[in-house]
């Protein structure tokens, strides 16, 4: 019986580890904080935008965060060390050490690195491109009565400063059918798409504080992260210590080698459980809510200027005088600190370095993706005796339903919502 007892309990063991094959798992977790692929959270606009009988959209505002693009010179050195691991892991599984699957162990093998991937240092990926080419060609169909015949007054573009963003732009005039249309020139002082950046006392006492980054220090000596480091050292068999410098650059290895646009992910991604990605997500979480959204009251100031100008922009369309289309392009910190100044996604208990909540709302994998994106549409209503408006919010090309009434302000309900930031001053930078 003992006998029988040993070989049943070898036998689950090998069944579990087969099961536990990433290369074979039909479902994995898609969600990477900042680095989430557009594609593995967006909607459609074309399917979702809200029909209103009697209504119809005379002006669409949207700010839109840059597509995916190559990592910074320091968390490539990073990338850098990591990708000489598939090496020691290859030699580790042979030598009966490590707990990975063979297939997932050969497929990180046989890895290669896009060359693009490290040379093209803070720049704009191919499938970065691919992501805000999409976001304009989808906008174009949805308003296409709006938007079919656009004269130069009839429109606004512009970024925030910076090459991978502003490259963005001519990616969506592309998705969009018109590479004619004019995009105006970014401003270095950095202005409603990104006031932060000109702002010292910004730079200097949060996003340059180390108090900023105290939660996420102390999640990372949590028990929960002590054992993602743990389970990762045993997949791989390491046989020295792994930092976390070490764990940053795996984990930016496989996010920033997955594709969405292809629906594929990395075989760095198998060194990974589901818990170890759902603990480094939450690290992107805290370092995103200190830095850009609730940490800090600073941040929901910057978020009011975008929302002012959306304001403004849609009071002037209402009066016959506006923009059919304004786009801004920015950064995932602008995206927080708007979705702050709204008041969405904000926990009852503040996120924290000490307990993980899965069921929070603030979610960075959401919020602060690639291509992330606030749409939002003036629409005209009349029932034959009166005029009215009302305007719909969108979130990544979905209803943004957390706000008004699923998605869908009265005009008074938006301008109430809107009017304190009207004058919104940054005078304490």
């Amino acid at each position: 019986m003992k006998i029988i007892a040993i070989l049943s309990t070898v036998f689950t063991i090998i069944k579990l580890s087969i099961s536990n094959c990433y290369w074979s798992e039909n479902c994995h977790y898609k969600y990477f904080s900042s680095k989430t692929p557009y594609e593995f959270v967006r909607g459609d606009i074309r399917d979702s935008f809200v029909k209103i009988k009697g209504c119809y959209a005379i002006s669409v505002w949207s700010l839109v965060r840059h597509g995916k693009r190559n990592p910074g010179i320091d968390y490539v050195q990073n990338m850098l060390d990591a990708t000489t691991m598939k090496y020691t892991i290859k030699f580790n599984h042979e030598n009966g050490k490590g707990s990975m699957c063979a297939q997932d162990v050969e497929n990180l093998y046989n890895w290669e690195a896009d060359p693009k991937l490290f040379q093209n240092v803070h720049q704009i990926a191919d499938e970065g491109y691919q992501e805000i080419f999409g976001i304009g060609y989808r906008i174009r169909k949805a308003f296409k009565d709006l938007l079919k015949s656009l004269d130069d007054k009839d429109y606004k573009l512009r970024s925030a400063y910076g090459a991978w963003i502003e490259n963005g732009v001519k990616a969506f005039v592309e998705g969009f059918g018109n590479t004619s249309m004019i995009i105006e020139k970014s401003n270095a002082d950095y202005d409603i798409m990104a006031p932060y950046e000109a702002c010292s006392f910004y730079v200097k006492e949060v996003k340059n504080n180390m108090k900023t980054y105290l939660e996420e220090n102390k999640y990372k000596n949590t028990s929960e992260y002590l054992a993602v480091k743990k389970r990762i050292q045993q997949r791989t068999g390491m046989d020295f210590t792994l930092t976390n410098k070490n764990i940053t650059g795996l984990y930016d290895l496989c996010r920033y080698t997955s594709s969405g646009l292809n629906n594929t992910l990395s075989p760095w991604c198998a060194i990974f459980t589901k818990e170890d990605i759902q603990a480094l997500e939450y690290v992107g979480d805290l370092r995103h809510f200190f830095r850009n959204s609730y940490g800090n009251p600073i941040n929901e100031i910057f978020g009011r200027i975008p929302l002012a100008d959306l304001l403004e922009r849609f009071k002037t369309a209402k009066n016959g005088k506006g923009k059919k289309l304004t786009v801004y392009f920015t950064h995932a910190t602008m995206m927080d600190m708007v979705y702050s100044a709204l008041g969405l996604f904000k926990d009852e208990i503040p996120l924290n370095g000490t307990f993980r909540n899965p069921e929070r709302k603030w979610r960075s994998s959401k919020t602060a993706t690639f291509a992330a994106n606030l749409m939002v549409t003036l629409n005209r209503c009349s029932n034959g005796e009166s005029t009215g408006y009302n305007v719909v919010f969108y979130m990544n090309e979905e209803p943004l339903k957390s706000i008004c009434n699923e998605g869908v302000c009265s005009w008074e309900d938006f301008e109430m919502k809107l009017k304190p930031f009207i004058n919104t001053t940054t005078a304490f930078c």
